[in-house]
């Protein structure tokens, strides 16, 4: 069987091991051990009076991706309130600093039919949203059976996400069934789930492309460029384990010059620093004119303030596959890229040939990092800049359909 039932028979067996599981992921600092009970679907907190909209992203990237979308919901309805759900810490802590009143936060239960049946119980939002391509069977069933409006927005799924899916289709069906609204980012998605829904499903764009520029402390900023002082900058952002080899070798190429390194997760910080020696932010150092590693959240855009050229990580080695270009675009600053970005790849194809981007093998970094800190790459700057303003749209979509659900 591969089906619900086989899904709803296997979770449920597996659900004595779900105290293992946490007390492991409380160990290695992936859970808040104060807020467990959440993961049993146990709420923390009283269910507001008036509509409820719930809506799930998985992590830092979708839960920033949908924060313009919470600030349309709620001005368009004094009475409502948001519940945001997603699974990891960051996320958590991120989004404390930033949801509006009207918001709170939730973390997703684990996918066990009682955990998530205490979760709907509780909650009874008037709609479920999901982004992008994070979707738990017994949740969105069990919202299915409790009569909620599901829409899952910004839809991305990869070609091996698609095929798992084409593979299991009768519990494709269970799955996207529920869903009375389906928004595809890219065109493959929307290929992928027409086929397995058997219905038209629409490619109205990224809800990415209309994220506004990220905000800084501009007293901040001018306060870490007199530190840094003139020498030019580098930003190696959002990169990983398995590619941090890559960033400590191309250090040596640039002695004259300063090195933000922003680790896409901030626990790799500590790491970082012992092994290049740059001062840490999160113990309250400040650079050197070597260098700085800034593993703090929310501070994506004080680093591409300072930065004369960013490289993204997430794309220099064959485990991972891309991180989000646009932040950098958005904010003026010259992008390069490794080639592995399959997370990526409709929008870096779009900015290849807008020449709003480089895909850079590691032994031809060096040269093009050179090339942003001498200016050479502010053509390719603007043209990134452009790009990523002319891409909007998908929010006035999406706010438009869901108020249509609603």
């Amino acid at each position: 069987m591969t089906g619900p039932t086989a899904y709803k028979i296997g979770t449920t067996a597996l659900s004595p091991l779900l105290p293992l599981w946490l007390r492991r992921r409380v160990a290695r600092g992936k859970e808040d051990p104060s807020r467990l009970s959440e993961r049993y679907g146990h709420a923390s907190q009283s269910r507001p009076h008036g509509p409820l909209i719930w809506l799930h992203g998985a992590s830092v990237g979708e839960t920033q991706m949908i924060r313009p979308l919470i600030d349309r919901l709620l001005a368009a309805d004094p009475a409502r309130h948001i519940l945001v759900t997603s699974g990891t810490v960051t996320s958590a802590q991120l989004l404390a600093k930033q949801l509006p009143e009207r918001a709170i936060h939730q973390y997703l239960p684990a996918d066990t039919p009682k955990a998530t049946a205490r979760f709907i119980d509780h909650w009874q939002p008037d709609l479920g949203v999901f982004a992008e391509s994070d979707l738990w069977p017994n949740l969105i069933m069990t919202a299915g059976r409790a009569d909620i409006p599901l829409a899952l927005i910004n839809a991305r799924m990869s070609d091996k996400s698609l095929h798992g899916w084409r593979r299991r289709r009768a519990l494709a069906k269970a799955v996207f069934e529920p869903f009375k609204l389906l928004l595809a980012a890219d065109d493959r998605t929307a290929t992928g789930l027409s086929d397995l829904t058997g219905h038209s499903v629409p490619m109205i764009g990224s809800l990415k492309y209309d994220a506004p520029p990220l905000r800084f402390d501009k007293r901040e900023a001018e306060r870490l460029q007199a530190v840094i002082g003139d020498r030019p900058i580098w930003l190696a952002a959002s990169t990983h384990l398995a590619e941090e080899a890559v960033f400590h070798r191309l250090r040596k190429d640039f002695p004259d010059a300063c090195l933000i390194w922003l680790p896409r997760h901030p626990d790799r910080g500590a790491a970082i620093s012992e092994t290049s020696g740059l001062p840490l932010r999160s113990r309250g150092e400040i650079p050197t004119p070597a260098g700085y590693v800034m593993d703090t959240l929310g501070e994506m855009g004080l680093a591409l303030a300072l930065a004369d050229i960013c490289v993204l990580g997430g794309s220099f080695h064959d485990s991972l596959m891309g991180h989000n270009p646009l932040e950098a675009a958005r904010a003026g600053v010259p992008i390069l890229s490794g080639a592995n970005m399959a997370s990526f790849a409709d929008l870096y194809a779009a900015m290849r040939s807008a020449r709003a981007t480089l895909i850079v093998a590691e032994p031809a970094l060096a040269d093009h990092i050179r090339n942003g800190m001498d200016g050479l790459l502010s053509d390719m700057a603007d043209r990134a800049k452009a790009f990523a303003a002319a891409q909007t749209g998908a929010l006035n979509k999406t706010v438009a359909a869901l108020e249509a659900l609603l």
